[in-house]
This record gives C-alpha cells, sequence and structure tokens, in this order.
C-alpha cells in the first residue's frame, strides 16, 4: 500500500513541477494515474502524508464534486486572510445578557 502510494505522490509532484501550479484532477484521471480502482480514505491520507513531507497539499473533494487535487504549502501561506469583523465587547454582551435573563 505504502509503495503505491508513495509511486502516486511523486507522479503528482512531478505533474505539479512540470506545470509549475496546482491542478485539479477528475477522480477517473486520479484513478488512472493511480492504477487504483477505489480511493479509499487511507490511501489518500497515506498520499496526502508524503505529499505534505515535500512540501505538497493533497485536496479532497472526491466525495463532494469527484475532484482531487495538489497545490503547494508555500502557495497556500501566501493567500489572503481575510479580516474578521470586529466582535462585540465583552462588557456589551454582557449588559445585553443581564438584559435577556432579568426580564
Amino acid at each position: 500500500m505504502a509503495r503505491k502510494a508513495k509511486k502516486m505522490a511523486a507522479k503528482l509532484i512531478k505533474l505539479y513541477t512540470d506545470q509549475n501550479k496546482h491542478f485539479i484532477l477528475p477522480q477517473n484521471e486520479f484513478k488512472t494515474i493511480s492504477g487504483r480502482k477505489k480511493m479509499t480514505t487511507r490511501f489518500l491520507s497515506n498520499v496526502d502524508k508524503l505529499l505534505r513531507t515535500q512540501g505538497y497539499a493533497l485536496i479532497d473533494l472526491h466525495t463532494e464534486k469527484e475532484l482531487i487535487g495538489v497545490v503547494s504549502v508555500e502557495q497556500v501561506t501566501q493567500w489572503d486572510i481575510p479580516q474578521m469583523q470586529d466582535e462585540v465587547p465583552q462588557e456589551d454582551e454582557e449588559k445585553e445578557d443581564d438584559k435577556v435573563f432579568n426580564t
């Protein structure tokens, strides 16, 4: 099992480096490349673990959209982080709780 996962991780890394950008494969294409009939959670977990040691991450959408992709961890760290809206200050929350519970 681990041998097939290593081969699959190596193939995915090669695809990534050849294109020099992230990519998404349809599940049937991923199955063809891997030579497997079924995508088990264990297999995908092993492939993801191997990819992460090399600086890549597996994007597993095979159950939702029948897609599987690879992205560089470095690329993910450069994505923008949205600003969170300011939350209600703690004092105002306590006053509001008092109003609700004291009526």
